[in-house]
């Protein structure tokens, strides 16, 4: 069910017509016959959805191979081509390709500026993780860049090479919106998913977003390599040898909020830090004098009995004495930022191929459409 069909030559959208101009193409249809569907060269009949969604339908369906479409489905995708009309990108829906080793592709809604290629895809039935990406690389290998809008949040993973969100439609209005995970979700179930608020950092008008996205408002690990605000939660303990109290480094926090609002601060543990890389950003941003005014000790390698080796730890501010990693979670929620200062946010911080990255997308806050 194509928004965009044929008229000899020429690709006609249905998104330009209003209900009077749909009417006249209508009639103008049933008289000449003109219109042909791009997928199979059908002849098309003209309907509207129940959302309001003008398209082109197959007067006779055939042996077209072409998959229906949700009324849902239709209005995000008339929706992201009315966002993209009028802001200097040339707007086409139902874009047929292929990838250099021939395999075929269709876009929903393709954006096109110069050299520049974007692919909007909704995703309304279930789809995994390993499809997405199995055609975000078809995408990528033709020269488009892919973003997916999926209605099913159990699918969705955090990846900068497979931008992926959270489409919602609200039937009454109607209206959508996007959503930006800020968690993995794919181990819940649809429903779950939809209720755990935590998944979700940021929720936009679709307008407003796919508006932005052409803006480059749409950030993948905002601060990545800059200096950026890092808070330093610590909490107060006594010291198991000395029993003395002393406060101990319990998370560091880049408030890349800060340079793009709407983002989700990036936090990290001491043990993140735990490289001659990590080491050398830690104690530069945090110098001794200003641990040990804020009752902190000296962070530094030390060696672990428990562990049998060393790592970057926490020390008491009046015998040195390790204070253990372990005692860190038993503090945990009595901590408290107590401490800001500028750090390099450097990409070699989170090269851990073992952990998921902390990294995330986010959009500008402060983007307004014009």
């Amino acid at each position: 069910m194509p928004l965009s069909c044929k008229s000899g030559n020429d690709s006609i959208c249905s998104i330009e017509y209003d209900a009077d101009q749909w009417n006249e193409l209508r009639a103008l249809n049933a008289a000449e016959d003109r219109l042909r569907l791009p997928c199979c060269g059908s002849r098309v009949t003209l309907k509207t959805s129940k959302l309001g969604t003008r398209f082109f339908a197959h007067r006779q369906r055939g042996e077209c191979t072409s998959a229906a479409e949700t009324a849902e489905h239709l209005f995000v995708k008339a929706c992201i081509a009315r966002a993209i009309a009028g802001t200097g990108w040339n707007v086409a829906t139902e874009v047929r390709g292929s990838a250099p080793d021939g395999s075929l592709w269709v876009a929903d809604v393709m954006a096109e500026r110069g050299k520049y290629r974007i692919a909007f895809e909704v995703q309304w039935s279930p789809q995994t993780p390993q499809v997405t990406a199995q055609r975000q690389e078809r995408y990528r290998v033709s020269g488009v860049r892919g973003l997916w809008l999926l209605s099913r949040p159990s699918g969705i993973k955090v990846s900068k090479e497979v931008p992926s969100l959270l489409i919602e439609v609200e039937l009454d209005t109607p209206a959508a919106w996007v959503r930006v995970p800020a968690e993995e979700s794919g181990y819940m179930t649809d429903h779950s998913a939809r209720k755990a608020e935590f998944l979700w950092s940021q929720k936009i008008e679709l307008d407003r977003f796919v508006r932005g996205c052409l803006s480059r408002k749409f950030v993948w690990a905002p601060g990545l390599n800059e200096y950026v605000p890092l808070d330093v939660w610590t909490a107060e303990q006594n010291c198991w040898k000395c029993h003395k109290p002393t406060s101990i480094i319990t998370r560091l926090n880049f408030r890349v909020d800060r340079l793009l609002p709407g983002a989700k601060p990036v936090s990290l543990r001491l043990e993140d830090f735990d490289t001659p890389a990590g080491n050398a950003l830690l104690s530069n941003a945090l110098k001794h004098a200003d641990l040990r005014a804020q009752g902190i000790g000296e962070i530094r390698s030390r060696f672990s009995r428990t562990r049998g080796s060393a790592y970057l730890s926490n020390g008491c501010v009046h015998c040195d004495a390790l204070q253990g990693a372990f005692y860190e979670h038993e503090v945990w929620h009595d901590a408290e930022p107590t401490l800001t200062v500028e750090c390099l946010m450097s990409e070699a911080l989170f090269t851990d191929d073992v952990h998921e990255t902390p990294l995330r997308w986010a959009f500008d806050e402060s983007f307004a459409v014009p």
